[in-house]
């Protein structure tokens, strides 16, 4: 029977050689590529939770020879451990991904100078458990006083959850299922992005109803050939002249077979459609078919212009903020020195 000692020898060991951390251990699985699997007892001893439990190379096999689990197996001499043979690692895809994560719990709401050591030491009455991960901030390194385990079973999961309360030294600790964990920050994510979206249209609406155009101005060209490489210069132009009217913009692409000017005044698209032959518009070599948009089509399209503009508008702002704020670019920026 083990000791509260060898107990803790026996964990520490068998995580380092368990399914969990085994396939991710750089270090180890160089290890165990060198001897047919064998690390000796002196290596596992870099492994600084070992050696601050014990650096008795005898006290540590005498406590592994007492292992339920068997994870590992000693030589004849007890020098060296290595994994038990008949104890093959799983495969490491998303199958067993979603198994470990039906069997693992989060809990928050310890103190975040806790060690690792204390939390396992404490989540041992609620085990058997498998591995302990701390959960800490990317760029820091520091512990968000949260952790995920995994339990032996789904069961042992699920009975520390649903327990009443439980406290770490005096603190209550929230507890859920790690795929309820991970459900509800999903949820939250898109809540979050749904309001956000919703605050981004309400901007983008009350900023396009600002945006006015007058009505009747808007012409509807098509009839391109393919192939016919028209720019919005050339087309710009030849309205102009052939119009009489200002031009406020050309909305096409080169390449499009059709297109729509927007004129300055109210009425001008109606007014030179009127003086079209058969509504054809002669740009170059090309014959078009024109039309003055009206009425409800009229409308949508202006809607859709004002929105684009409004979009358009709020970037620009955006990026101005930006650039006020991070970089003071310019040759008179002024740039603070670090001490």
């Amino acid at each position: 029977m083990a000791n509260e000692l060898e107990k803790k020898i026996i964990r520490q060991i068998e995580f380092y050689f368990g399914d969990i951390n085994l396939p991710r251990d750089k270090f180890l699985l160089e290890k165990v590529k060198e001897d047919e699997g064998w690390v000796s007892l002196e290596t596992m001893l870099k492994f600084n939770r070992l050696a601050n439990l014990s650096k008795d190379l005898k006290v540590i096999a005498d406590a592994l020879e007492k292992s339920e689990e068997k994870v590992v197996v000693l030589n004849d001499d007890k020098t060296k451990v290595k994994r038990n043979p008949e104890k093959q690692l799983p495969d490491n895809n998303d199958e067993r991904l979603a198994k470990l994560r039906e069997k693992s719990a989060y809990a928050k709401g310890f103190p975040l100078d806790a060690e690792l050591n204390d939390i396992i030491d404490f989540m041992d009455q609620y085990g058997p458990i498998e591995s302990v991960i701390r959960r800490t901030h990317s760029k820091e390194h520091q512990f968000k006083g949260s952790c995920f385990i995994v339990f032996k079973t789904i069961e042992l999961a699920k009975k520390f959850v649903e327990l009443d309360g439980v406290k770490f030294k005096d603190l209550d600790l929230i507890r859920k299922m790690q795929n309820d964990y991970f459900a509800d920050k999903k949820k939250k994510y898109e809540e979050r992005k749904k309001l956000q979206k919703e605050k981004q249209n309400a901007v983008l609406k009350e900023s396009a109803e600002k945006i006015e155009f007058p009505n009747g101005a808007i012409l509807h060209f098509s009839g391109i050939p393919e192939g016919q490489q028209l720019t919005r210069e050339e087309i710009k132009e030849k309205i102009t002249e052939a119009s009489g009217f200002d031009v406020v913009y050309i909305d096409f692409n080169k390449g499009d077979l059709e297109g729509y000017v927007r004129f300055a005044k109210e009425n001008n698209a109606a007014e030179f459609f009127k003086t079209l032959t058969e509504g054809e518009l002669q740009i170059g070599e090309n014959k078009l078919k024109a039309r003055a948009l009206e009425g409800d089509e009229e409308k949508e399209y202006l809607k859709k212009t004002s929105e684009a503009m409004a979009t358009q508008r709020i970037k620009q702002k955006s990026y101005g903020r930006k650039r006020k704020g991070n970089f003071g670019g310019g040759k008179n920026a002024k740039h603070s020195k670090k001490q």
